[in-house]
């Protein structure tokens, strides 16, 4: 069943039509990535949907006494509380459920005449309880305080920052559990590691969920489909993020077979036309009007990609940057102890750690805005910079677009003298935006003005604090080719792990107690190499345990091999597994074919539903047999 069912839906702002008469639905436990150019209207969607703006046509139908919440990039909360206050506003509807059935509990042991009824709305309630983790409340509070990172539970909100704001906002619509929940880029101000939390979270989440967010990553574990807004239609791919950049190339590969063949058919009318013919017949006018209507046909809007390239003209020298034996505390918080390192040519190096590490503090010692402790950083002589804040300080709200690049009408861009006009085109501000005012500009537009200017500094090492916040996916990708391939060298904080993966050459990590460690490769490879060095440091723990002269304590001996029953279990497990893996396959099959979508009992959403209890089950089922399996060999 679904969870909302949308039909029609319109939304303008002016004359642009952000939501152009879009259908679709989401199904009670599906699991939606909603992707889009910046300004394309996700975010308006999200808001029509949890009720917070209004459409200007169509239908939102959602299913009966469910709940939907909504995280904006932005939200609200109230300042004059403290995080615990404002935690527990999520947990109002539990808690007055939980107290409604303990109060019936109290009526029926006193002996109530009304039993049936009082047993009925019991059980109604202690469904609704279970499905919204009512009766691990205490537990659930403490799991996502504890993931999140969030501040002291009497820390009054007033007093915190923007990102730990919005951590809180996420826990508190976590404990809530709506039927629906709606994010908006849920995991800006997330390490990798919360990011990672967050993700394996939201996969068994007991609701459907719909998020925008640019984290390739996370759409690709999260999502069982994604709806891409564009132009004001939405279109729907089954699976997660690769999935959808399959099916996006075969779709573009179709219309590019349309678009040639409409082209050689307008060549072949044109040149007719210009023959002069004359509608004289019935069949020279069906002629001249199927040409009216093969032009018509041909007018296709094309979308304009902003094109990032980062230049530089001035070529380093052998000192790019390096930090020698850097040490910074703020009070008894150690952030940096010690720490020596040196940029080569070419390197592209990620910063990354928890939030509040000292991450962005590095930055500003190398930009001269904090002073170190002790130690010292060198910059070369040759060495240009350019810096991207994450707070985007450098911007007025008041200021115009067209003046944030500077005095007069043109910019000069390497070699080339531009128009300010063609310039913010390339980063797809129209010629109308040109006296907008910055403060009415979306995050990501932001993000994308500063880029603008920053790649007018004609720099060789970019220094960037959290530069994909808020950018689209469009957007990043072309950010992540122009980084790849700039001459100079790229120092960046980012939690972003699939652009690490592709434009990161080394990571610098922050590892706690001022620890600070640099690994050579990407993202994937600083994983991999800490991974491993913990496996050896247990192995090392474990022999260091054993050494002689210190007491061994002998632990009891499991029985070796397998019991009568496991070995009757373990041949029924292979036979279960075998059926479940045929079952996925055909349900692969089914979600990659749209035809199965209306034959199918509950559509595409009960097709997703069933391929992720089947994913489940074989998951579990893998388990038991690989611990079956390794419990026989231990006999042999």
């Amino acid at each position: 069943m679904n969870v909302i069912d949308v039909v029609g839906l319109e939304k303008s702002f002016g004359a642009r039509k952000v939501i152009d008469h879009i259908t679709f639905a989401i199904g009670e436990d599906e699991k939606i990535g909603l992707i889009g150019r910046n300004g394309a209207g996700k975010s308006t969607l999200l808001m029509i949907l949890g009720g917070l703006e209004d459409s200007e046509g169509g239908v939102i139908a959602t299913k009966r006494g469910a709940t939907t919440g909504y995280l904006s990039q932005e939200p609200a909360l109230d300042l004059d509380l403290t995080v615990a206050e404002e935690i527990e506003r999520g947990l109002k509807e539990i808690r007055q459920a939980m107290a409604e059935f303990n109060e019936l509990s109290a009526r029926m042991a006193s002996g109530s005449p009304d039993i049936d009824r009082l047993l009925n709305r019991q059980g109604e309630l202690s469904g609704w309880i279970e499905h919204h983790g009512g009766w691990n409340t205490d537990y659930r509070v403490a799991e996502i305080m504890t993931h999140l990172q969030l501040p002291e539970p009497d820390q009054r909100i007033a007093e915190l920052s923007g990102g730990t704001k919005r951590r809180v906002a996420l826990a508190k619509l976590l404990l809530e559990a709506p039927d629906l929940l709606m994010l908006d880029e849920p995991t800006n101000h997330l390490d990798a590691d919360t990011t990672q939390w967050l993700q394996e979270y939201l996969k068994s989440y007991p609701g459907a969920v719909l998020l925008i967010t640019h984290d390739r990553y996370f759409l690709d574990q999260v999502a069982t489909r994604m709806l891409e807004l564009d132009e004001g239609v939405i279109s729907s791919f089954s699976g997660g993020y690769t999935s959808y950049l399959e099916q996006k190339e075969q779709q573009l590969l179709q219309e590019e077979h349309s678009r040639s063949r409409l082209l050689n058919l307008l060549r072949v009318e044109t040149a007719w036309i210009r023959r002069g013919a004359k509608a004289r017949s019935t069949k020279q006018k069906a002629r001249i009007d199927r040409y009216q209507a093969l032009q018509e046909k041909n007018v296709v809007p094309q979308a304009k990609d902003s094109r990032i390239a980062f230049t530089t003209e001035e070529t380093l020298g052998g000192t790019v940057l390096e930090f020698h034996a850097l040490t910074k505390s703020f009070g008894p918080r150690i952030l940096l102890s010690d720490l020596t390192f040196l940029m080569k040519r070419g390197d592209r190096i990620g910063i990354i750690g928890p939030n509040g590490c000292g991450k962005s503090t590095l930055l500003k010692m190398i930009m001269g805005e904090e002073c170190p402790d002790k130690g010292s950083v060198i910059i070369g002589k040759k060495t240009r910079i350019a810096y991207f804040d994450q707070a985007r300080d450098i911007l007025d709200p008041e200021q115009a677009i067209y003046d944030f690049l500077g005095e007069g009408d043109y910019v000069q861009v390497g070699p080339d003298k531009r128009h300010k006009i063609g310039y913010l085109e390339d980063f797809l501000f129209s010629a109308s935006d040109r006296r907008r005012k910055i403060g009415t500009l979306s995050g990501g537009e932001k993000s994308r003005l500063i880029m603008a200017r920053l790649m007018l500094q004609d720099a060789n090492l970019l220094i960037l604090d959290e530069p994909t916040n808020d950018l689209d996916i469009p957007t990043l990708q072309l950010l992540d080719e122009s980084l790849s391939s700039f001459p100079g060298c790229v120092l960046m904080v980012t939690h972003d792990r699939f652009f690490l993966d592709k434009v990161a050459t080394g990571i610098l990590a922050f590892e706690g107690n001022g620890r600070a460690v640099f690994y050579e490769g990407n993202y994937t490879q600083y994983r991999e190499r800490r991974e491993q060095a913990r496996l050896e440091e247990k192995v090392e723990s474990r022999k260091e345990e054993r050494k002689p002269g210190k007491p061994v304590y002998a632990e009891p001996k499991a029985k070796k091999g397998l019991t009568y029953g496991e070995r009757i279990e373990l041949e029924k497990l292979e036979l279960v597994i075998e059926d479940l893996e045929q079952q996925k396959s055909a349900l692969e099959a089914m979600l990659a074919d749209p035809l199965h979508y209306e034959q199918a009992e509950g559509g595409i959403a009960g097709i997703s539903a069933r391929y992720t209890g089947v994913e489940r089950e074989l998951a579990d089922k893998y388990g038991r047999w690989e611990e079956l399996e390794l419990k026989k060999e231990g006999n042999s």
